[in-house]
């Protein structure tokens, strides 16, 4: 195992370090310069750089949670040469006109997909996950540092702190332990719950250890095979043996716990000094961008050798001299070239990297259908007068098939049904209903290549090829009058919702 180096005088002191920023710039631009660098490094040349179009889906869902509208890949494209740095800045910083729109959509996109990480698929959360998420969109909306987040969640006085997490992922504290490690630390203790762990060097006083830290938290929910509070804070008992609060990587229980122990664990567990914490979070929002971690098993990090983490130990202390500042992490990766790197494509080196195919989130499929078709829904609200609830709907029957990594692909045929015969699909294709179908087929500036071209922008965020564009075009001459030939580009949009590729980040 690799062992941090715990420095255990963090625990005492009483104000927070917190480094100066790292870079002289503001919008990630000197990090993502180091980060080609290194990459070159360790992989190699980069992979030949995706288009333009294809860039532009990218970031829109990897950065606002949903495709591009067309009229927003035309203003892409009369920006200048630097075009890409500067739809980054745009959606990342909220520059430009769309300020408020942006700022709004990262915050409630990195939001859910933050939740899905405290929360991951399959997990069954006793109560509803909108209070954290909200809680997570305000902390990203104020450009909260990243290790300020994280020691609100671990320092937590009650279970109805930090968005109620403590409560939703089982309200006792060694459910909360369990996933702490996890989150932040890239461990997962559970096996050493019962026992020492069979595989690793964890052993069974690592886990109490990190639960005892919650064992006086009022309101957590009595299991009779579970824990048990001493009265004292900083002890619990488990299986008749107690157990002191203890930080992972030592042997030697905190000193006195007396004096507020989930205060000077958070302050050792979101520390600079603690290799871990910033790693883990850079390997997160790596994986979140470009596909996979740069350590691919994200949640068993100390599994990795030296080697395997050299590269994300590097990150992760470049993150932590920057201040754990967010938006600028998520920046530099965009401006890289390996996030730009076409997908499925290698490097000629033998340590190669490879951008991987996303599946897009069960959220992100009903916004970008919400933007593409422009439907007249409101998303979110239940008390919007326009609310229909579709968006829950879908979202919860997505979410069934949801993979444990982007690049997982786990949709089955609920999911397909959804997508060909729902009501949104249904609507969407009818000439009467569809407000797409409407501007495109009633445009009198449009001709038939230019109604096929704004329909593949608007749905898949490319132009269509020349044997597509052939293809449908002999499909349209084939119909024998108007209302056919209008009906048949329902048809084609109906098959552009339901291709594979609208799934994906590409």
């Amino acid at each position: 195992m690799n062992k941090p180096v715990v420095l255990l005088m963090l625990l005492t002191v009483a104000v927070v370090w917190r480094p100066g920023t790292a870079f002289a710039d503001s919008q990630g631009d000197t990090l993502s310069q180091w980060i080609d660098q290194r990459g070159e490094q360790v992989w190699g040349k980069p992979p030949a750089p995706c288009s333009d179009l294809t860039f532009v889906r990218r970031v829109y869902l990897d950065l606002v949670g949903r495709v591009p509208s067309v009229s927003e890949i035309r203003d892409f494209q009369t920006l200048g040469e630097d075009r890409r740095e500067l739809l980054v800045n745009e959606l990342v910083f909220g520059e430009g006109p769309r300020r408020d729109t942006y700022t709004r959509l990262s915050a409630s996109s990195l939001a859910r997909h933050w939740r899905r990480v405290l929360i991951p698929p399959g997990t069954v959360a006793t109560g509803s996950v909108q209070g954290l998420e909200t809680w997570l969109a305000d902390a990203f909306r104020e450009g909260k540092p990243y290790d300020e987040m994280m020691r609100e969640i671990t320092q937590i006085q009650s279970p109805d702190a930090a968005g109620g997490y403590y409560r939703l992922v089982g309200g006792t504290p060694e459910t909360y332990a369990g996933n702490l490690s996890r989150v932040m630390l890239g461990v997962r203790l559970d096996c050493a719950q019962c026992h020492d762990h069979p595989f690793t060097d964890w052993k069974q006083h690592d886990f109490w250890g990190l639960a005892a830290f919650y064992s006086d938290i009022n309101g957590s929910i009595d299991n009779p095979d579970g824990s048990r509070p001493t009265g004292k804070s900083g002890e619990i008992r488990f299986e008749g043996e107690t157990y002191r609060a203890k930080v992972l990587w030592e042997d030697t229980p905190l000193d006195d716990v007396t004096r507020a122990p989930r205060v000077r664990l958070a302050r050792w567990m979101t520390s600079p000094q603690n290799p871990n914490f910033a790693a883990t979070a850079v390997n997160r929002f790596w994986q979140l961008l470009v596909g996979r971690g740069l350590y691919a098993d994200i949640e068993n990090l100390d599994l990795a050798n030296e080697d395997e983490r050299a590269f994300l130990d590097d990150l992760g202390q470049q993150f932590a001299e920057d201040g754990f500042h967010v938006q600028r992490l998520i920046a530099a990766i965009c401006k890289t070239n390996w996030y730009a790197a076409r997908a499925m494509s290698e490097t000629d080196s033998d340590e190669t990297f490879r951008r991987e195919l996303k599946v897009i989130s069960p959220e992100q499929v009903f916004d970008s259908l919400e933007q593409s078709l422009h439907l007249p829904i409101s998303r979110i609200d239940p008390a919007a007068p326009r609310w229909t609830g579709a968006r829950a709907q879908m979202v919860n029957r997505l979410g069934e098939a949801i993979g444990e990594t982007p690049e997982d692909y786990a949709s089955g045929i609920p999911q397909a049904l959804m997508m060909m015969n729902g009501p949104v699909t249904s609507d969407a294709i009818d000439l009467d209903r569809s407000r797409l179908l409407r501007a495109v087929v009633e445009s009198p500036f449009f001709d038939e290549d230019k109604r096929i071209e704004t329909l593949y922008l608007a749905v898949l965020t490319r132009e269509p090829s020349e044997a597509e564009k052939q293809s449908l075009t002999e499909y349209l001459d084939n119909k024998p009058d108007e209302t056919t030939r209008r009906k048949a580009f329902g048809e084609i949009l109906w098959a552009l919702l339901n291709s594979p590729e609208f799934v994906l980040c590409r």
